[in-house]
């Protein structure tokens, strides 16, 4: 099989799109989406329902989904992120909000463990980018492989003994090997709001045949979506972000 994990859309409809057009030519079997669809861009209607109508994708909810329904609290996030979440929530479809408020916060699949931001507590969206939450991360299942978003940034987190991990961020396309044994907490990226120094929307696919997880990198119109941000009058920090990819 060949698996699409992608996450933190955020509302950027021109980079989703490039990613499922990406995705498509690489011969994807299914997909799964960790979350964030919304939030930050200003696309929140239309990622939702493309996220909808994608053949067999699997959601999750992340903190600016739950957000958006006033589920959690936007008040603690950012000035800016705390504005698009207010915007948002203006502009969301009753089905789309329907939507968002059934997605799950973790799936277990086999081998695999999908959560937005980590499995021993999802809705308390801790970052997983240090040893002390990793260590918490694996102590929260026994899955071989832990796939998460939130950060924004693509790493791959591998437990080496019983403290021990090693951290290795990813930059550019990379194919990275697991025919080992070893477990590991995979972040795949950011498509709509990259924040590694790469403004190019990122994603991966798992061949769980080769043993192999592919981090791709892809353009998309950056421009189209900064104009976008400053026509829905959403603030002008949210265009720059992602110009810079930061």
């Amino acid at each position: 099989m060949r698996l699409m994990i992608f996450s933190d859309i955020h509302g950027n409809l021109e980079a989703l799109e490039n990613v499922l057009r990406d995705a498509a030519k690489r011969n994807v079997h299914r997909s799964i989406c960790l979350g964030d669809l919304v939030g930050y861009g200003p696309y929140p209607n239309e990622c939702i329902e493309l996220i909808r109508n994608v053949k067999n994708c699997r959601c999750l909810a992340g903190n600016h989904d739950v957000a958006a329904l006033w589920e959690a609290s936007p008040y603690g996030m950012s000035k800016a992120a705390k504005e698009a979440i207010l915007w948002t929530m203006d502009q969301l479809s009753s089905d789309n909000k329907d939507y968002l408020s059934s997605l799950p916060d973790r799936i277990d699949l086999d081998e695999m463990t999908f959560v937005h931001a980590n499995p021993y507590n999802p809705k308390g969206w801790r970052y997983v980018m240090d040893r002390k939450y990793a260590l918490r991360s694996f102590a929260a299942t026994r899955s071989r492989f832990v796939f998460i978003g939130h950060s924004h940034r693509p790493l791959v987190i591998s437990k080496k003994h019983w403290l021990s991990v090693s951290i290795e961020p990813i930059t550019g396309d990379t194919e990275y090997g697991v025919n080992d044994s070893r477990r590991r907490i995979i972040n795949c990226g950011s498509v709509g709001q990259p924040r590694d120094n790469d403004p190019r929307a990122c994603y991966l696919i798992y061949d769980t045949r080769k043993q192999t997880i592919n981090f791709h990198r892809v353009e998309y119109d950056v421009q189209k979506t900064v104009e976008a941000i400053q026509n829905a009058n959403l603030p002008p920090v949210l265009g720059r972000r992602i110009v810079k990819g930061t």
